[in-house]
């Protein structure tokens, strides 16, 4: 019996598979990826291990219906029964099939499909090279994170000698801009040609840059300049497959993952992000300290030929400066000698801290002026109505050394004082949300995915004795209709399992967890009720 059923399972598992394998490659297919046939080929491959966790308990239960209908229908189990056999004996077969099959899916749910979808990811995505050569071969920009980058022609060098990367690839007449959230562009470079090295580490790949005979533009300097070099501080890091999606972690990673959710790469971004937020509030508030301590502030343009710019405030709450009592704004421009050249009296003004550069790695003031009066100084007889004025690429003062140590030293610290400041600071105090909130968020997908997982190893055990039971009891009817008949349980507890674990992604844990097992409580109450009718027929 044992024999009969794993040759019916067997030969049922790699129909399904292979068919499912087939249909998960039409939408990759049909997509902009750089997808060759030899990773077509690889990834229908791999495809079949994940669609196994599917396939395999279905066919299990097609399978023992099918091997227990003939048996019974060819009075083989009356036989058994009239020898002295008890149905636990005949069913015996089932029983240890249903065990081992569920000890293997749990083993498969938890560690090697994980794995699989992590290559998957690899194969679907193609590495950074392959990726970069389709879009310079398309004509199209490629785009890591915040930065987009286009190129004419690239080159590839495996293993360089004069750098320790794994690949070096070269472009010629390139560009690269950094993208704001809306889609504008915060600044830009445009070179005869780069250098790209890829260095691959703890699951990301870094690519750090270098450009020669560039020009750059940047929205907080708000002009061009040209260099015979440039070279961005910070790598561009490209996250892999595995460390991005929790249905690619396995059992243990998980587990790690939430017991550390500051190794996650979202989480790590969004950390970043409040520190981000809490030094250009920490810049804005030595701005705003001189500015009560004395009711002016110098701010020096970054361009060595630019200007002074003295600011006279009350305050400054919110990046808005406060304006005297009755009064306005007033902003005079001098040159770097001292002497007066315009005031500017303004309605409102606000000042803002910007990211400058290619990879962000400086900042700069931006003051922006609504409903100004603009006079020339020192004799100006007539002012100058303007809507508006910005002035841009200013430096910002030095923050005090124990701030600085705080902002710019580790991450506990960082996040400390970010914490002492939320009230104060509301952009802190949302970026610190967004990160409990991605958090909490990350949790729920680690605790749905586990679960899920087994509840899906539970029930690849069940479904062979669901349909051997309803095949005894129903001996009289066609194999297909029995199995529909255990299909209509089986697929109502898949959908369970995938409800259940949505609920736990959304932190209703208790309710998820009755959902997910509610499916496979059903089953072993079919299966028990039909061995008590068998037993009494």
């Amino acid at each position: 019996m044992l024999a009969e059923l794993l040759r019916v399972i067997f030969l049922t598992a790699a129909v399904l598979v292979v068919v499912i394998a087939f249909g998960a490659i039409i939408k990759p297919l049909t997509g902009d990826a750089p997808f060759s046939a030899m990773q077509a080929i690889k990834f229908i491959a791999l495809s079949m291990v994940p669609m196994s966790q599917y396939a395999v308990p279905f066919a299990a239960g097609f399978g023992a219906t099918l091997v227990m209908h003939r048996m019974a229908a060819d009075n083989e189990i009356l036989a058994m029964s009239t020898s002295g056999l008890r149905y636990i004996a005949v069913l015996m077969p089932v029983m240890f099939l249903g065990l081992v099959l569920s000890i293997i899916m749990m083993i498969m749910v938890q560690v090697y499909i994980p794995k699989t979808y992590a290559v998957m990811g690899r194969v679907l995505a193609g590495d950074v090279t392959a990726m970069i050569q389709h879009a310079v071969d398309q004509g199209r920009p490629i785009r890591f994170g915040d930065m987009e980058i286009w190129a004419e022609s690239m080159r590839v060098t495996e293993q360089p000698e004069t750098s320790n990367a794994s690949e070096r690839i070269e472009l010629r007449r390139m560009v690269a801009a950094r993208m704001s959230r809306d889609g504008s562009i915060d600044s830009d470079v445009s070179a005869v040609g780069a250098v790209l090295d890829l260095h691959e580490r703890d699951g990301v790949v870094l690519i750090r840059m270098a450009m020669d005979d560039a020009v750059s533009w940047d929205a907080a300097g708000g002009g061009l300049r040209g260099f015979p070099r440039i070279e961005p501080t910070h790598a561009i890091a490209v996250p892999l497959p595995e460390r991005t999606e929790p249905m690619a972690m396995t059992f243990t990673e998980l587990l790690e993952v939430d017991a550390s959710p500051e190794r996650f790469p979202e989480i790590e971004r969004l950390r970043r992000q409040v520190g981000e937020a809490l030094r250009k509030w920490s810049e804005r508030q030595v701005v705003a300290a001189e500015l009560q301590r004395q009711g002016r502030v110098l701010l020096s343009s970054a361009d060595p030929l630019g200007n002074d710019w003295e600011i006279e405030a009350t305050g400054l709450r919110h990046g808005t400066l406060i304006a005297p009592k009755g009064g306005r704004v007033r902003i005079i421009e001098r040159e770097r000698d001292g002497r007066a050249v315009r005031s500017f009296i303004a309605r409102k003004a606000i000042l803002e801290v910007q990211d400058s550069g290619l990879d962000a790695s400086r900042r700069r003031l931006l003051l922006s002026l609504d409903d100004v009066r603009v006079r020339d100084l020192p004799d100006g007889r007539r002012d100058n109505q303007r809507a508006t004025v910005v002035i841009a690429n200013l430096q910002p003062l030095p923050l005090d050394p124990e701030v600085q140590a705080e902002v710019s030293g580790n991450e506990e610290a960082m996040l400390a004082r970010a914490a002492s400041v939320a009230d104060q600071a509301p952009r802190v105090k949302r970026a610190i949300r967004l990160v409990d909130q991605a958090t909490s968020n990350l949790h729920g997908q680690v605790v749905s995915r586990l679960w899920r997982r087994w509840g899906v190893a539970v029930s690849a055990g069940l479904l062979p004795l669901l349909g051997a039971v309803l095949a005894l009891n129903m001996r009289h009817a066609q194999p297909l209709s029995i199995y529909l008949v255990a299909f209509i349980p089986s697929l109502l507890n898949l959908v369970l399992i995938t409800g259940g674990s949505g609920f736990m992604r959304q932190g209703d844990e208790m309710s998820g967890w009755l959902v997910l097992w509610s499916g496979n409580v059903i089953l072993l109450g079919i299966i028990v009720a039909g061995w008590r009718r068998l037993a009494r027929h």
